[in-house]
């Protein structure tokens, strides 16, 4: 394949900026931890654990959600298998009747 030299000082810029992309965490690092704006001085660690709080409640309704979907869907299938059942029963009742009929 040929390329000309156009094509190749694209290219090479294009790896080069890729190879700089990847390397910014090393070369420009961000800031290990947020900086704090509250209107308290000191250390306010509360506000962290009223957060992870907050969040592991949210966690723990959207399981009980899900728990109380799945069992609304497994009432449902039941439903539904009992329904069949008794359909198969009276298709079964009707062919027998049918059969007997017949003798």
């Amino acid at each position: 394949m040929t390329a000309n030299n156009y094509t190749k000082v694209l290219m090479t810029i294009f790896t080069i900026a890729l190879l700089m992309n990847g390397l910014n965490p090393w070369l420009n690092p961000p800031e290990v931890g947020a900086k704090e704006s509250s209107v308290t001085s000191g250390d306010n660690d509360d506000t962290h654990c009223i957060s992870a709080s907050k969040n592991s409640i949210k966690s723990l309704e959207a399981v009980n959600n899900l728990e109380r979907l799945l069992g609304y869907i497994e009432s449902s299938v039941s439903e539904v298998k009992l329904t069949v059942k008794g359909i198969d029963r009276k298709i079964n009742e009707t062919s027998a009747f049918d059969s007997a009929g017949r003798r």
